[in-house]
């Protein structure tokens, strides 16, 4: 009887524990040295927000909102997966990104739940209060200083594989990122994509900045190392933090829903300087 009641106090101690780790937020601070950063965008704050998979039925936490605006960032950039599956009414999170734009100017590019979205609901996002990237890009001003911000919508074929099973995933490559995106400015590029796999694409384009989400942190970390990505896959490369290949230094955002295990959901701020880049993570 006493190892039955150990046994149920132990179960009933780790669900609290994981509904608790399952609410805990994170503000990660990056200090980012940035070669090639124009001088007029010398210091500014980039709050970086990814993965929230808000649903109509449940609502946003208004603790996003609160913790972005005490971070006072220059420009919010929201990497993907703002809404979940099979969502037709978009009204709390039209309201979701209302607040977020009192704080500072959105820029948002589609996830692969966005792209697995009926047109209507596609249609509904283009309407919020947020500048979306959809494999185009807008100039940012600082004085006389600007760089341009891409946006890749990357297919679903670069999630599911091409018959929707996980299975055979194709690597985007180079030429195929150009033919989404176009050749790179001849500026200061920051790219927002919301897959972190094809690191190496982006650099090889020419992206002096990269940021990404989608892979929730590896969903559980253990020692460091995220476990599991999106698509079934053990131990995924990018996970969280900050990767670099070539001259391209990426950050990845380990999101702020989905189940999660010792990976608490994460607001980032990226603070840049200008310099040498810094070591990858």
């Amino acid at each position: 009887m006493i190892f039955k009641i150990i046994v149920c106090i132990l179960i009933i101690a780790l669900i609290v524990f994981v509904i608790i780790e399952n609410r805990l937020y994170d503000i990660t601070k990056l200090n980012l040295k940035v070669k090639g950063l124009p001088e007029g965008f010398e210091g500014v704050r980039i709050a970086h927000l990814s993965d929230l998979h808000l649903k109509s039925s449940q609502g946003y936490d208004y603790r996003i909102i609160s913790m972005t605006r005490r971070l006072e960032p220059d420009y919010i950039f929201l990497t993907g997966d703002l809404i979940t599956r099979n969502q037709t009414e978009l009204k709390k999170q039209k309201e979701f990104i209302k607040y977020l734009s009192e704080i500072a100017p959105v820029y948002f590019v589609f996830g692969n739940h966005e792209n697995d979205a009926d047109d209507e609901v596609k249609k509904e996002l283009l309407t919020f209060p947020f500048t979306v990237l959809n494999n185009d890009c807008v100039s940012l001003e600082r004085g006389d200083d600007r760089v341009c911000l891409y946006g890749a919508n990357i297919s679903s074929k670069y999630y599911l594989g091409e018959n929707f099973d996980y299975k055979n995933i194709p690597y985007l490559s180079k030429n195929e990122l150009t033919e989404l995106i176009g050749e790179k400015k001849k500026t200061f590029n920051i790219l927002l994509s919301h897959n972190p796999k094809f690191l190496n694409s982006y650099s090889e384009w020419g992206a002096d900045l990269v940021f990404s989400g989608h892979v929730h942190g590896g969903a559980v970390r253990l020692f460091g190392k995220g476990l599991f990505s999106p698509e079934r896959k053990l131990f995924p490369t990018y996970t969280e933090g900050v990767y670099k290949s070539g001259e391209t230094q990426m950050i990845v955002s380990r999101g702020l829903r989905k189940f999660r295990l010792f990976n608490h959901r994460e607001v980032i701020l990226c603070m840049l300087t200008r310099g040498k880049t810094d070591k990858p993570v």
